[in-house]
């Protein structure tokens, strides 16, 4: 439950750039008419998969928003995969085992695999093999990313190889330790890697949709994608410094404001040249529909992170 308080000066001056110059931000942001059943179904889901959601996250407003006028499974189905998400980024020792139920063994008992195999038989049915590797290969990224910012005490041992050889399901080697304030997007890659840079992808199998390889491998449509994921990782980048600032924290907390404003900027021109693209790629119209439709998710998407950060300022 949300107690709306009064937006404390300081909060209120940090984040008023992404209200006052984003164009996005001056309409309200639509909300599923059945968020509530979008919570009801997230509880308990996580009831029978033993994933322990937490409630507080509010991740179905989070879904509710990204897919607001999306019939009430897509928001579902996206409000658990950012469930397991959150679960996997403290349990990334998991990915052995996440890998190995992807290519088809059964999930061994721990709640991440289980969830994981549940959510895999749902989305990746009615996917092709490209967007199945491209999905695999951020869920590598992530975790490979995870290592690095690891404790070297606190590191899993390396994973076994993979059942399967490949630059998509190939388990990372891991890396010496770079840690990174996890609130300064310095290195805005390893930001958006941290995220999950994966959760794109699954914006495919809750629309029905999947865009052709060459229209995803097209520097164009990756760059509408890396500008989504760097909202989103941004956001999260924010909230946690508006957690744990210290001495210095509102000066990088501020340059992060002025990042997001600068990259959703930069995110609305990329999908603004998505009908071109597809044009360019021969899609016809019904092809050209459904890509159009996931990039104008990858804004509604990020405009709910915003909208999540903004109103996780006032929520206790």
């Amino acid at each position: 439950m949300y107690t709306e308080l009064r937006t404390p000066p300081r909060a209120a001056a940090l984040l008023a750039p992404l209200t006052e110059r984003l164009a996005a931000m001056s309409a309200p942001c639509p909300m599923h008419p059945s968020v509530h059943r979008i919570e009801a179904a997230l509880i308990e889901w996580s009831r029978l998969t033993g994933l322990e959601v937490d409630r507080a996250a509010a991740l179905h407003r989070v879904a509710g928003r990204a897919f607001a006028r999306c019939d009430t499974g897509a928001a579902t189905l996206f409000a658990r995969w950012l469930a397991w998400a959150r679960r996997f980024r403290e349990e990334s020792d998991a990915y052995a085992g996440v890998l190995m139920v992807a290519e088809g063994a059964e999930p061994g008992p721990r709640p991440v695999e289980r969830a994981f195999a549940g959510l895999w038989r749902e989305s990746a049915a009615g996917m092709g093999r490209e967007w199945h590797e491209r999905f695999l290969a951020g869920l590598t990224a992530q975790r490979a990313a995870l290592l690095d910012t690891a404790p070297p005490a606190s590191r899993p041992a390396p994973a076994p190889p993979a059942p399967r050889a490949g630059p998509a399901s190939a388990p990372p080697a891991p890396r010496a330790a770079t840690p990174l304030p996890a609130w300064t997007p310095d290195r805005p890659a390893r930001s958006r890697t941290l995220s999950g840079p994966y959760l794109f992808d699954l914006v495919e199998p809750c629309l029905g949709v999947e865009v052709p390889a060459p229209v995803a491998a097209d520097r164009r449509w990756r760059a509408l994608t890396e500008a989504s994921g760097d909202v989103v990782a941004w956001c999260g980048d924010l909230a946690a410094g508006h957690r744990t600032a210290g001495p210095g924290g509102e000066a990088a907390a501020e340059r992060i404001v002025e990042r997001l404003v600068v990259r959703m900027e930069e995110l609305w021109t990329a999908a603004w040249a998505v009908p071109v693209l597809a044009e360019r790629h021969g899609l016809g119209l019904a092809a050209g529909r459904d890509v159009t439709r996931v990039a104008c998710a990858f804004l509604t998407v990020s405009r709910a992170h915003l909208e999540h950060l903004l109103e996780s300022c006032r929520a206790r």
